[in-house]
């Protein structure tokens, strides 16, 4: 069976277990400042963004790692660039 062409590369090496990500939300997401936004949430097909309440009543997103495919959806939704997607390399 052909590889679908449209896949993109670090997605195909992810999906073969060739690759190891780490994924991150910093202190410039939205709700760090008060602002509402789910973007990242709302962009996940895995469910691996969750948002849990802070300790200055505030909902803060989290990601699950055993979710998360790093298909860089969420980073392509962010509106100030708040999460990123490590390469830590190739077995």
């Amino acid at each position: 069976m052909p590889e679908d062409t449209n896949t993109d590369v670090s997605r195909r090496s992810f999906l073969r277990g060739q690759w190891r990500s780490k994924s991150e939300i910093n202190s410039r997401c939205l709700n760090n400042q008060g602002v509402y936004c789910q973007s990242c949430k709302e962009s996940c097909d895995e469910q691996a963004i969750i948002f849990k309440q802070s300790g200055r009543g505030i909902q803060l997103p989290m990601i699950i790692s055993e979710r998360c495919t790093h298909c860089q959806e969420c980073v392509e939704s962010c509106p100030v660039n708040a999460i990123s997607i490590s390469d830590a390399g190739v077995n």
